[in-house]
C-alpha cells in the first residue's frame, strides 16, 4: 500500500500489509539533505490518532527523519501501533532519533524494544528491510534501512541500504563496506545494530 495524501496518516483499521522494500522506495529519491539536523528530517507528516508525531521537513530530510517515517509506515501496516497511545508513540520517535541517554547508542533497537514491536537482530542475520544504526570510525553515525548485505566468501563486509545523505542530496541507496574488511571502508562492526519489526 502507498499513501499518497500530502499528510501521511497512519490508518489503524483496515490497513493493507505493507511489504518493507514497498515502504522504503515509497518515499522518491532526492529531495534534499538537512546537514543542520534542526528540523524534523521527515519526508512527511506523521500524524498519529490525529496528532502530529513530526511535520514534514522543509529544508529537507536527514537519516534517522526519513527511517522513522518508513518505520511508522511499516507499523502501522502491521497493526503494531493499534494499542499504543500517543504519548508512547512521541516516545518512540525520541528514543528512535537517539535523543534519551538510553537510546543514543542503539537508537532504533531500543525505540523498537521500549515500544513492543521489534527487536534487536544479529548483525550476521540482517535481512531487507530491516533497521540499521551504525558508527564510523570518525565518530559520525547513520540510521537506514538495509537494501542488501555484501558478503565476500560468506564473511559480511558492507551493506546496501536507502537513508538519506549529503551525498545523495537527501533520500537514496549507498553501499558502505566495515573498517575491518576489504575494500576497508569506515563503519565500525561492533558499533552496528539491527531491528527487526515484529510481523503483527
Amino acid at each position: 500500500m502507498r499513501l499518497t495524501a500530502a499528510a501521511l496518516v497512519f490508518l489503524i483499521v483496515g490497513c493493507a500489509r505493507e511489504k518493507p522494500l514497498d515502504a522504503i522506495a515509497s518515499f522518491p529519491d532526492g529531495g534534499g539533505y538537512d546537514k543542520s539536523w534542526k528540523g524534523s528530517g521527515s519526508p512527511e507528516e506523521i500524524v498519529f490518532k490525529g496528532r502530529t508525531i513530526l511535520p514534514k521537513a522543509t529544508n529537507g530530510t536527514y537519516c534517522c527523519g526519513f527511517t522513522f517515517a518508513v518505520a511508522m509506515r511499516m507499523a502501522a501496516s502491521r497493526g503494531l501501533l493499534a494499542q499504543k497511545s500517543v504519548e508512547q508513540v512521541r516516545r518512540f520517535q525520541r528514543e528512535w532519533f537517539g535523543a534519551t541517554p538510553a537510546s543514543r547508542e542503539k537508537q532504533c533497537v531500543v525505540a523498537a524494544e521500549n515500544l513492543g514491536i521489534g527487536r534487536e537482530v544479529k548483525l550476521d542475520e540482517a535481512r531487507p528491510g530491516d533497521f540499521v544504526q551504525f558508527w564510523r570510525a570518525n565518530g559520525s553515525g547513520h540510521s537506514v534501512v538495509l537494501l542488501r548485505p555484501i558478503r565476500c566468501d560468506g564473511r559480511l563486509i558492507g551493506l546496501e541500504y536507502r537513508s538519506s545523505q549529503g551525498s545523495t542530496n537527501g533520500i537514496g541507496n549507498r553501499v558502505e563496506h566495515f573498517a575491518d574488511a576489504e575494500p576497508k571502508g569506515a563503519v565500525l562492526r561492533a558499533r552496528t545494530y539491527a531491528c527487526r519489526l515484529s510481523a503483527g
